[in-house]
């Protein structure tokens, strides 16, 4: 008999554990669209700038004459990367970016030699990946740098006069 209470307590303490772990997976989801919206950027930031960075160089392949004076839109994308996810995913952006780009351009090289001749097109691309890789590795750097100023000038550290 007391074997079979045992087994009844073990599964009412089961049952409220489950319970209480329901809750409180449904506690942490905001109501609303637009907290929901934020919640799901921060948690999927990463993913999303990997998104970014491959539906624009598409969208600029394809939509774009001017497709050399277009990659210096993401120097702005490197450089909100190195802020909100730190220095090595900014660099492994940068790296990406830089792939694929050269992707573009060895399978098409037409478009981008209206502009260069073809050594020219090769310098102009290799310094522009070299300052991608620098912009997000200096802004992260930065974007650190600026965060411990902000920890250090709290409130709380300032004594009273």
């Amino acid at each position: 008999m007391s074997a079979k209470l045992l087994e009844t307590e073990k599964t009412a303490t089961e049952a409220d554990t489950e319970q209480n772990l329901e809750n409180d997976f449904l506690a942490d989801k905001p109501e609303g669209l637009v907290p929901r919206l934020q919640a799901y950027i921060q948690n999927n930031l990463s993913d999303l700038i990997i998104v970014i960075v491959l539906a624009s160089l598409t969208g600029i392949k394809f939509f774009m004459d001017a497709q050399l004076t277009a990659l210096y839109f993401f120097f702005i994308v490197i450089l909100g990367t190195g802020y909100a996810l730190g220095k090595r995913f900014a660099v492994l952006t940068a790296f990406l970016t830089i792939l694929v780009v050269w992707a573009f351009i060895l399978s098409d090289k037409a478009p981008f030699l209206v502009q260069h001749s073809s050594d020219i097109l090769y310098f102009y691309m290799t310094l522009w990946g070299g300052f991608l890789v620098l912009t997000g590795w200096l802004g992260s750097a930065l974007a650190k740098t600026i965060h411990e100023y902000n920890e250090e000038a709290t409130p709380a550290n300032y004594s009273a006069a």
